[in-house]
């Protein structure tokens, strides 16, 4: 009974957090065809644009952070031709109503939040590039083809077009014999980097698709964090999280100003699911889209507590 009091207390909480926000609600028109967000007094905060897909229902409370709505604004359109690697369905808005960016298109849906940085098309040029799921640009769209991030590198493709395979559900890109093909690798941070052969000491990351190796992005020297890393791989809630992954534990994010937070989360994955640490080392589970919660409250609502 206490473990109950105890866990609705800590949901209570959390709740609080998104009520303290201006609250945001989904509309329905009155045909069902378009959806958008009023805020508590009524104004339209998203223009009832989009079309009525996705997961919310009409009058929904939406304690997102982020929120991705399928097809474009009014005012805005995307010319998509059947060649391009490029392609964007969807626009992602902040809680203020601005368009943060226009995700890739992938697996039916938006791209997935991956080693905290997702794909994006810029919809004059349709070229990609990669964005932080709030925002900030990490590698301008400058590019035909991004692949997913991994390990902190993406490679990045030009002169390439879009083979659509048998059956018409699977493609892949290929070289346009009309245009200047090249591809490499950046970083995370949009710096070139180029790989060695031989699997090395210093070059430890070894890309999929590719046979070479490269330094490790996400390598950690400071002894504060060294520690901070070994505590969260032997901490039993965390594992509890990433159970059977396999993959090691990376600082994604590091505090600042704005968020005063530790992001930490697994390489090679397009798991959801993250770890925050605040300056006191407390642990809360996150996932980008919604408020952080004590990882504790969490696995007990989620995945129960032993």
């Amino acid at each position: 009974m206490l473990r109950t009091i105890v866990i609705s207390v800590l949901f209570s909480f959390h709740l609080v957090a998104i009520a303290q926000e201006q609250k945001l609600y989904l509309f329905i028109t009155a045909d069902s065809l378009k959806q958008g967000v009023k805020d508590q007094d009524g104004h339209f905060v998203i223009p009832a644009d989009h079309p009525t897909v996705g997961y919310w229902s009409d009058g929904e409370l939406i304690a997102e952070s982020i929120l991705d709505f399928y097809g474009m604004p009014a005012h805005q359109a995307f010319d998509f031709d059947s060649l391009q690697a490029a392609y964007t369905a969807n626009t992602t808005y902040d809680r203020q109503g601005k368009i943060l960016y226009h995700p890739f298109f992938f697996d039916n849906g938006a791209d997935y939040i991956r080693e905290g940085a997702r794909r994006f098309v810029d919809v004059n040029t349709k070229k990609m590039g990669l964005v932080h799921p709030y925002g900030k640009i990490l590698i301008p769209a400058r590019y035909d083809f991004v692949e997913p991030l991994e390990s902190g590198y993406v490679r990045v493709y030009n002169g390439v077009k879009r083979k659509v395979e048998a059956g018409g559900e699977h493609w892949s890109i290929v070289p346009d014999p009309l245009k200047k093909y090249e591809t490499f690798v950046l970083n995370k941070d949009g710096e070139k980097v180029v790989g060695k052969v031989a699997d090395a000491a210093d070059t430890p990351v070894e890309l999929w698709r590719d046979s070479l190796h490269y330094p490790s992005y996400y390598t950690v020297t400071n002894k504060k964090e060294q520690k901070l890393l070994a505590r969260i791989q032997q901490d039993p809630h965390v594992q509890k999280i990433f159970m059977g992954e396999g993959a090691p534990y990376c600082i994604l994010e590091r505090p600042t100003s704005g968020f005063p937070y530790y992001v930490i989360g697994q390489v090679k994955q397009f798991t959801p699911d993250y770890i925050l640490v605040d300056q006191e080392g407390q642990l809360y589970h996150f996932d980008y889209y919604k408020p952080k919660m004590p990882l504790k409250a969490y696995l007990a609502l989620n995945k129960g507590l032993e």
